[in-house]
């Protein structure tokens, strides 16, 4: 431990590394699933009047930026990671997760 660092700022270190390193991980094996479910995103527009669906759209563009919203969410953390503003990387760890609940809340919530 460094003299400058406090025993809170490596606790947050440690805690910050672990869910960086575990986070990333799952987003980065989840980009191969996403690529190939969003090569049939487009047959969700395949009934007539559904390009009009507002919740297909939702879910399809959601679709079509989770891969970039992920690679930038995790660049960015490990920016703020190197500056040492370890409650951001939280934050923005949970981006693509809500993003992607933003996708597919309108078809829950209209399912029932």
């Amino acid at each position: 431990m460094l003299a400058s660092q406090t025993v809170t700022e490596t606790r947050g270190n440690r805690a910050s590394l672990v869910i960086n390193i575990v986070s990333h991980s799952l987003y980065l094996l989840s980009l191969p699933v996403i690529y190939f479910v969003s090569m049939f995103s487009v047959m969700l527009f395949d009934a007539p009047g559904s390009e009009h669906y507002w919740p297909a759209l939702v879910f399809y563009y959601a679709l079509k930026c989770y891969p970039y919203i992920t690679i930038v969410m995790i660049a960015l953390a490990w920016i703020l990671f190197i500056k040492r503003q370890y409650r951001w990387t939280y934050m923005l760890n949970a981006v693509p997760i809500v993003f992607m609940l933003l996708g597919t809340l309108p078809f829950v919530i209209l399912s029932e």
